[in-house]
C-alpha cells in the first residue's frame, strides 16, 4: 500500500561525507514517494559564516533536485548548538536524518558522537545513515528488532516503512543460550536452552501477531523457528525469526544489506536522559545499513 501523503523530513547538513551521503539517502526516498525537505546547517554564532553557509545549502538543495525534481525544499541555518537546532527544527516533522561515521566517529561535530545524542533528544524517529551506505537499498527489507518491552509505535512505524516501500518486514529476536554456573547445583538451577529458546519464540511470535494486528494480515503460517505472514490486503509480507547469540552482534549481521534497521529508544540513565541500547550503538559502530530509532512515549 503507498502513501500519497507528502513525507516531512529535517536533516542535518555539514561540510563532511557521512552528511552528504545521509542526504543522498534523503534524496532517494524523496524519488520514491512525495517529501517535504528541510536542509539544516547549524552554525556557531559567534562565527556564522553567512555566506558558506549559504552555498552549502544551495548545493544540498540541489542535489535533492536532481534526484527528486519538483521537491519542496526549505533551508535554515539556525544560530544554535547543533543537537538542540535539529531537534527543534524536526519537532513537527514525520523523521529526522543524521549521517554517522562508523569508524571515525569523533571526525566532526556532526557526524561524529552526536547522531547518539541526537538520536537519544529527538521528538521523532531518527535515522543515522553510516558514511558508506550503499545507495539503491531503500526498497531492500525493512528490519524490526524487538523484545518483551517493544512498543506498539515502534512496530506502527515498521509496518508503515515497509507498505510504503512495498518492501518485506523481518521481525527479529535474539536469544542465547545460558551459560553454566558455579557447581552442578547452582547450574541446574539456571534455566536450560529449551526454557530460553521457548521463551524467545514467545516474544517473537507475541511481535509479530501485533505487527499482524497493526498491517490486518489476513493470512497466517508457522514453520519451525521461522513465521511468514502474508497480507491480503496490503500485499505486505512479514518474516519472523530468531536470531541465536548476542543482541547487537546478531541484528547487525542479519540487517547488512538490507533497506532500514527499526529499533526502539526508552531507555533513561541515571541522569535523566535519553540514551541508545546496545543493538543500536552496535549497528552504528558495525553496520552499513541505515538505522530507524523511533522514540517511546514514556508512561
Amino acid at each position: 500500500m503507498m502513501h500519497e501523503d507528502v513525507e516531512r523530513i529535517t536533516i542535518g547538513l555539514d561540510d563532511t561525507e557521512a552528511s552528504w551521503t545521509a542526504l543522498r539517502w534523503v534524496a532517494e526516498r524523496a524519488a520514491r514517494h512525495a517529501c517535504r525537505v528541510h536542509l539544516v546547517r547549524a552554525v556557531d554564532p559567534l562565527e556564522p559564516e553567512e555566506g558558506w553557509t549559504h552555498h552549502r545549502l544551495v548545493a544540498g538543495r540541489s542535489l535533492v533536485l536532481q534526484s527528486a525534481p519538483g521537491t519542496e525544499v526549505e533551508l535554515s541555518a539556525p544560530p544554535a548548538p547543533i543537537v538542540d537546532a535539529l531537534v527543534d527544527a524536526a519537532r513537527p516533522d514525520d523523521l529526522l536524518v543524521v549521517g554517522s561515521h562508523r569508524r571515525r566517529r569523533l571526525q566532526s561535530a556532526l557526524t561524529g558522537l552526536l547522531p547518539d545524542r541526537i538520536a537519544g533528544a529527538s521528538h521523532v524517529p531518527t535515522v543515522i545513515v553510516p558514511d558508506d551506505w550503499p545507495s539503491g537499498q531503500l526498497d531492500a527489507d525493512v528490519v524490526l528488532a524487538v523484545d518483551a518491552d517493544t512498543a506498539g509505535e515502534v512496530l506502527d512505524f515498521a509496518v508503515r516503512e515497509a507498505e510504503r516501500h512495498g518492501a518485506t518486514l523481518r521481525v527479529v529476536h535474539t536469544w542465547q543460550e545460558p551459560a553454566p554456573v558455579g557447581p552442578p547445583v547452582v547450574a541446574a538451577m539456571v534455566e536450560s536452552p529449551v526454557v530460553e529458546l521457548a521463551a524467545a519464540q514467545a516474544v517473537l511470535d507475541t511481535a509479530v501477531a501485533r505487527v499482524a494486528e497493526t498491517a490486518r494480515v489476513a493470512e497466517s503460517a508457522h514453520v519451525a523457528e521461522q513465521a511468514r505472514i502474508t497480507a491480503s490486503s496490503s500485499g505486505l509480507v512479514v518474516h519472523g525469526e530468531l536470531l541465536r547469540g548476542a543482541p547487537g552482534a546478531a541484528v547487525t549481521a542479519a540487517a547488512e544489506h538490507h533497506g532500514l534497521v527499526v529499533v526502539g529508544r526508552r531507555h533513561r540513565s541515571t541522569f535523566g536522559g535519553e540514551v541508545l541500547g546496545s543493538v543500536a550503538q552496535d549497528l552504528m559502530a558495525e553496520s552499513t545499513t541505515a538505522l530507524c530509532v523511533v522514540p517511546v512515549r514514556q508512561g
